[in-house]
């Protein structure tokens, strides 16, 4: 009996061909592999992000030997930094005039209380959540205006994780009196085992109520669990986790070209899947998001969110189109 369920090869007829894409995370792992399913299926553009700046990009051999390799831009993006110390858009405006698929990919596990230097938030909340929410705002605007000119649905998928289920928010809830940034962000608060899901979940929300604010004639919205899979996420993890996840991984876990294809699946998807969460290639409805507790925290979270988006970028929320 399988241990996580089989992931269908992709339609042999998907084609991206045309099309400009973003994929953050491109460094390695998922995001490298969803970057090499683009490609082989014809994709038109593709940006790569990765958030080690020092390391700049240059086309892998994959890339190379792939004879449908397009034209290709790379650039270097630091998502723990705060999100106003990058020019990822302007870059991203300059270089393509049209943008149709964002990949959000980048992410990382760690159980340590570290403040990222740039932003002093904490770090896996700021890499897994608050960059990439943020980005979604700044590049809205050129996939809806993509989908106006082309009159094709533009993607926006941010990955997320079957992880949230056993988030720590439902025994210790974000009080009404404080705000879920200055709560996440108290070391006091801080769940190492559970930060990781806590910051998924946070994701989980934002994608939520991003759903009901963007027209998904324009703009498809989901996040998508690829399940686990053969990566060195737990890289920043302390020894025994990775003494336990490693061997898991690699016994049970799916390699990084079957996991890309349910990031691919999302970006292809159809509006059934807006707003929504994908475990696989299915639709996963979040009962914490039914619960009035759950309901209020994601009100939190996307007023708090888009604060944080217009200080990182002035007049960025109304250009987005995004009201709190």
């Amino acid at each position: 009996m399988a241990i996580i369920p089989v992931v269908p090869p992709l339609p042999d007829s998907l084609s991206f061909a045309g099309k400009s894409a973003v994929v953050t995370g491109a460094n390695g792992g998922l995001g490298l592999a969803a970057a090499l399913h683009l490609v082989q299926r014809n994709i038109a553009t593709i940006i790569l992000a990765a958030k080690r700046p020092e390391t700049p990009y240059s086309p892998t051999p994959s890339f190379k030997s792939s004879p449908t390799s397009p034209p290709s831009s790379f650039m270097s993006l630091t998502l723990h930094a705060h999100p106003r110390s990058h020019p990822s858009r302007p870059k991203v405006l300059a270089e393509i005039p049209t943008l149709n698929i964002v990949i959000l990919n980048a992410g990382m596990g760690s159980m340590d209380w570290k403040l990222t230097p740039e932003a002093e938030t904490e770090e896996v909340f700021q890499v897994n959540f608050l960059s990439n929410a943020i980005l979604s705002v700044r590049l809205l605007p050129l996939l809806r205006s993509s989908a106006e000119s082309s009159c094709e649905t533009s993607h926006l998928s941010i990955v997320g994780s079957r992880a949230i289920v056993v988030h720590s928010f439902t025994k210790q809830p974000v009080p009404d009196t404080s705000s879920v940034f200055a709560f996440v962000n108290d070391r006091a608060h801080f769940r190492a085992l559970m930060r990781y899901s806590d910051s998924k979940l946070l994701v989980s929300m934002w994608v939520h109520e991003l759903g009901k604010h963007v027209d998904p004639s324009l703009v498809i919205v989901n996040n998508v669990c690829p399940g686990m899979v053969k990566t060195n996420i737990d890289v920043n993890q302390p020894w025994w986790v990775r003494r336990i996840m490693g061997p898991l991984r690699w016994l049970a876990g799916r390699s990084t070209e079957v996991g890309a294809r349910t990031l691919i699946n999302a970006i292809s998807a159809g509006k059934e899947t807006h707003g929504e969460m994908l475990f696989d290639f299915t639709v996963w409805r979040n009962k914490f998001l039914e619960k009035e507790q759950g309901q209020k925290m994601e009100k939190k979270v996307w007023k708090e969110t888009l604060a944080a988006a217009e200080t990182s970028a002035p007049g960025s929320v109304e250009e987005a189109k995004l009201r709190d």
